[in-house]
C-alpha cells in the first residue's frame, strides 16, 4: 500500500487523461465496447460482453437499488453501466470521468437511452468529488480507483458524499502485496498507473475509513480469462488497430497483455467487489 504526496494527484489525474485520450482510446472503444470493467460470465461459452454485462447486474443486485436512489458512478467510462441503473432500476445517476473522450460517447449514448431524462455525465475527478456532504444515496466504481495516486483520499471523498446508511460498491483490480517490485513495474506500466492495492488494503482501508464492510468478495479467476478475451480480440482486429495507431503501439500492446494474463494466472493481479454501507 503506497501512499502517495497530495501534490502527487494533479500529476496523476493528468497522465490518466492522457492514457484514456490517447491510443488506448481506440483500443478500448474498438476491442472491450460497451463496457471497461472485468466480466463474470452468466454461463460457459459467453461472449466478453455478455460476461461485462453480468457483472452490472451483479453488483446492481448487490447495491439494492430503488428507484428513489441517487447514484455517482466514478470512472464511468462509456456510460454503460450508469445506463444500464437507470433504464433498469429508474435510478438519477451522474456519472464522472477524467477523459474526454470517454465524456464524449458517454453523453453521445446517454441521449439515445430511454432513461436519458435521469442521466448526467460530467467531467470529475474522484480525489476531488465536487458534491456537498451527502449528496448521494449510492457511491459506485468499477476498475477505477486503481488509477488513483492517494487511495486514502478516494475513500474518504466516497465516505463524505454518501448520506448516512447510504451504500458504497465498488471493484477494481488487485496486485498481491508479494508481487515483486519488477513484476509491479511491469503490470503497472500497461494503464499508467503509480500504486494498485491488494484485498487485505482495501478492507482495512474501508473500515478506517468509517464504513461498515459488508462483503469483500474476491473473484481473481476472472481476471485471466477477462485479458485473455480481451487480447484474442486485439489480434484478430490487428489489422484495423495497425491503422489507427499503428504496429508499435498494438505490438506493446499484446505484450503487456499478454503479461497481466501471464500475472492472473500466476496469482499476482486479483480482481475483488467490495460492499459498504455508511453508518445512519
Amino acid at each position: 500500500m503506497l501512499m502517495m504526496a497530495r501534490e502527487t494527484i494533479s500529476e496523476n489525474v493528468s497522465t490518466t487523461q492522457a492514457y484514456y485520450d490517447g491510443p488506448a482510446s481506440e483500443i478500448y472503444r474498438t476491442i472491450w465496447g460497451d463496457n471497461l470493467h472485468m466480466g463474470i460470465p452468466p454461463y460457459e461459452g459467453a461472449s466478453l460482453q455478455e460476461a461485462m454485462d453480468n457483472t452490472n447486474i451483479i453488483m446492481a443486485e448487490a447495491a439494492n437499488l430503488t428507484p428513489d436512489d441517487r447514484v455517482i458512478d466514478l470512472g464511468c467510462g462509456y456510460g454503460s453501466t450508469a445506463r444500464y441503473i437507470a433504464s433498469h432500476y429508474g435510478c438519477t445517476v451522474i456519472g464522472q470521468t477524467i477523459s474526454n473522450e470517454e465524456l464524449k460517447l458517454a453523453q453521445e449514448r446517454a441521449e439515445k437511452s430511454d432513461a436519458s431524462h435521469l442521466l448526467t455525465f460530467e467531467w470529475g475527478d474522484f480525489h476531488n468529488i465536487e458534491y456537498p456532504d451527502g449528496s448521494f444515496d449510492v457511491v459506485w466504481s468499477q476498475e477505477a480507483f486503481l488509477h488513483g495516486a492517494d487511495k486514502n483520499q478516494i475513500l474518504s471523498e466516497c465516505y463524505r458524499v454518501l448520506k448516512p446508511g447510504g451504500t458504497f460498491i465498488f471493484s477494481d483490480i488487485l496486485v498481491r502485496r508479494e508481487t515483486s517490485q519488477a513484476d509491479r513495474e511491469r503490470i503497472y506500466a500497461r494503464l499508467n498507473t503509480v500504486d494498485i492495492w491488494d484485498h487485505p488494503d482495501y478492507e482495512q482501508a474501508i473500515k478506517q475509513h468509517g464504513f461498515e464492510l459488508l462483503k469483500a468478495e474476491d473473484h481473481s479467476q476472472y481476471v485471466a480469462p477477462t485479458y485473455g478475451g480481451v487480447v484474442s480480440k486485439v489480434r484478430e482486429n490487428r489489422s484495423e488497430l495497425v491503422s489507427a495507431i499503428g504496429d508499435e503501439t498494438v505490438d506493446k500492446t499484446i505484450a503487456a497483455l499478454d503479461f497481466w494474463v501471464e500475472s492472473a494466472n500466476a496469482g499476482k493481479v486479483g480482481w475483488g467487489i467490495f460492499l459498504a454501507k455508511k453508518p445512519s
